[in-house]
């Protein structure tokens, strides 16, 4: 949560976050491509506490606040 924007953040259950990103075995973070200073798209690998494979596939969108930048948005892409 402290990487995401501060006006955003309560819009985000940090407990429902923090118990997902837990349950889950990460296992590799892509970076796909970065179509502005501001933008990242990525592909985040993962494994389900039942075993399954998963990608987590995002547009994400970042805003410089005082040097340090904070995630505010993203798009789910396929």
């Amino acid at each position: 949560m402290e990487t995401t924007s501060p006006v955003k953040r309560q819009f985000h259950n940090k407990k429902d976050l923090q118990e997902w990103g837990e349950i889950n075995k990460w296992t590799r973070l892509e970076i796909v491509d970065k179509p502005s200073v501001s933008k990242v798209e990525f592909k985040a690998y993962y494994t389900d506490e039942e075993g399954y494979q998963h990608i987590h596939h995002e547009l994400s969108k970042f805003k410089m606040i005082q040097n340090r930048w904070f995630y505010v948005s993203g798009e789910f892409l396929e």
